[in-house]
């Protein structure tokens, strides 16, 4: 008897991965290195936006388990679509309204496109579109001009002229590495790029620091809370066209365009690792993944062109929601025919 006890396992209890909870809870802890960092750069209107839309995202997840009879106290996954969502607002953004509009765009989220988990939309997507369609004036326009583009370096042009704040480490941190790594592979990276891996100072704090954003993802893919496929091939997708096409209309060069640039610019990364590939909104399989990664950075690039755009990735995160159930509902064809393909095997058998 003591030996079968010893021989008890309690797999059947465990996660084969982490619950939605957990995914949530280190998002959070993950994301705060980013707030820390917008008090450190003295961002407070940003701060008092990120604190209202928590707020206001906690409220509403209060109100809807109330109308749903459930009995929720803390809830990770609200309070993470409402720092982001707080992350995706221009600090200009009147607080009054972001908190009714967060309230209110949830809401309607939570009992129209499915409960947490199970939603088909990405409800911060779909509440940032909300408050651009309500208020387009308080979101920063796009920075590429015409006369940018025909220029032939957008981004290098719009760094040299003092659109973005340099930092002053960047000049050494660029001269070390165009010396000691990027020589060997032939090429050199201009001064300005380092300090929009840092810190872009855009009025959009999920724009900003693409470094804490990129440090974030490699722990969250690390422990298998994120799946890496949509977001490589959304961002390997959406590179190749910006790199070979994003110049060919406005100078007939082809493969000249500035990948980097735009990476680092429109919140790319920030959408890439914590919007592309969520819960309910993407599908399962890995062919599903790498044709849903595919039309995302195929959307992304014919939205937010060659970069800083303001909401271009939020629209693409929806359009890929609204596809995501035709590429799911293949899936479940292919599934049952495998499936059915097999036990007619082995009735032969």
């Amino acid at each position: 008897m003591k030996k079968t006890f010893r021989n008890l396992r309690l797999s059947p209890y465990l996660y084969l991965t982490p619950s939605l909870t957990h995914i949530s809870l280190a998002i959070f802890v993950l994301l705060l290195p980013q707030v820390v960092m917008l008090f450190v750069t003295k961002s407070y209107s940003n701060l008092l936006i990120i604190l209202i839309s928590i707020t206001a995202s906690y409220l509403a997840e209060l109100l809807s388990n109330k109308i749903r009879h459930k009995n929720t106290l803390l809830d990770f996954t609200a309070l993470v679509q409402g720092l982001m969502i707080g992350m995706f607002i221009p600090s200009s953004y009147p607080l009054v309204t972001v908190f009714i509009f967060t309230f209110i765009s949830l809401l309607i989220s939570k009992h129209i496109f499915g409960g947490t988990g199970a939603t088909w939309i990405n409800p911060v997507a779909f509440t940032v579109v909300f408050f651009y369609l309500l208020g387009m004036s308080f979101f920063p326009e796009t920075m590429i001009t015409k006369s940018l583009l025909e220029g032939g370096q957008p981004g290098l042009d719009l760094i040299n002229s003092g659109s973005f704040d340099l930092m002053s480490f960047d000049s050494k941190i660029t001269f070390a590495l165009n010396t000691h790594f990027f020589s060997h592979l032939g090429i050199e990276v201009p001064n300005g790029y380092i300090s929009l891996f840092w810190d872009s100072g855009s009025p959009i704090p999920a724009f900003r620091f693409n470094f804490l954003t990129l440090i974030a993802s490699i722990i969250l893919i690390s422990f298998d809370m994120i799946n890496w496929i949509a977001p490589a091939v959304y961002l390997f997708v959406y590179s190749v066209l910006v790199l070979l096409f994003s110049q060919m209309p406005f100078t007939g060069k082809f493969a000249q365009g500035d990948v980097l640039f735009s990476i680092l610019t429109s919140g790319t990364l920030f959408t890439a690792f914590f919007m592309v590939d969520s819960y309910g909104t993407t599908p399962q399989s890995w062919g599903g993944k790498i044709i849903y990664g595919a039309i995302a950075g195929l959307f992304c690039f014919l939205i937010c062109g060659c970069g800083t755009s303001s909401i271009g990735n939020m629209f693409t995160v929806l359009i890929c929601n609204i596809i995501s159930p035709i590429i799911q509902y293949f899936e479940d064809r292919i599934y049952i025919y495998k499936v059915n393909k097999t036990m007619r095997k082995n009735n032969y058998a």
